[in-house]
């Protein structure tokens, strides 16, 4: 029980530095001169520097009711959610696969994979930054035998799954004379089959474009025309994945 507690805190303390990485990955890549440490954690409107007490993961937010103790801007929900999912999903899998290296490595992947979906869905960006350590943790991870098949499928499940969706932005670009996915989808795609091998892959790239396919019939009809991230999708099909199979 000590374990799982644990767990559960450090996943909620890892969602907090996540929640950093979303909010200031975007911003660094655009060229401000930020770092994911530097300067201290701060409101985006008045400036001033968040407590020490308010930065406690999910206690912080509910001493503070959603808003700023300086100036009263409201604060993001997402702080709190993206805590609470994570501290979530480290209680799951430690409950499920115990302390272990099994355990370290399905988080590893989840760690990457969350802010890579919320950045996402926020600026249709999927950062090099992230999409490279997920396609080579899950090479090395296949290489080590700890993965979830072996290197040789984790290599050629990694390149089928940035040729695919490579080779059908292709077409798309030939026919319709504009881009179908980007860079950072295929390389998602490719760190996707690097973890998952090529059989487990089809069955995301199967379900993800269906998932969006019902997406886009809701957000087109509200907003046509509006575009909309593809890799929230597939992402979240292979949380799934990590966690229930």
């Amino acid at each position: 029980m000590f374990v799982l507690i644990l767990s559960i805190i450090v996943g909620a303390i890892i969602g907090s530095f996540i929640n950093v990485i979303i909010y200031r990955l975007p911003r660094i890549m655009a060229g401000e001169k930020i770092s994911l440490s530097f300067p201290v954690s701060h409101c985006p409107f008045c400036h001033h520097p968040v407590r020490w007490r308010h930065n406690i993961p999910l206690i912080g937010w509910l001493l503070l009711a959603g808003k700023c103790a300086d100036c009263r801007a409201a604060i993001s929900p997402r702080y709190p959610l993206i805590e609470g999912l994570m501290a979530i999903m480290f209680g799951w899998v430690i409950a499920h696969h115990g302390p272990g290296i099994e355990s370290a490595v399905i988080l590893f992947a989840l760690c990457l994979l969350v802010p890579l979906a919320c950045i996402d869905a926020a600026t249709m960006l999927l950062p090099d930054r992230l999409t490279w350590p997920l396609i080579i943790g899950g090479i090395v991870t296949a290489w080590a035998g700890v993965g979830r098949v072996g290197w040789q499928e984790a290599g050629i499940a990694a390149v089928v799954g940035f040729t695919l969706p490579w080779a059908l932005s292709l077409l798309f670009r030939v026919f319709f004379q504009r881009e179908g996915m980007g860079r950072g989808d295929m390389k998602l795609f490719a760190g996707l089959g690097a973890w998952m091998g090529y059989g487990m892959l089809c069955h995301i790239m199967i379900a993800s474009s269906i998932l969006a396919i019902l997406s886009a019939l809701i957000i087109l009809k509200v907003k046509p025309g509006q575009a909309f991230p593809f890799g929230p999708y597939p992402i979240l099909v292979a949380i799934m994945v990590f966690l229930f199979f």
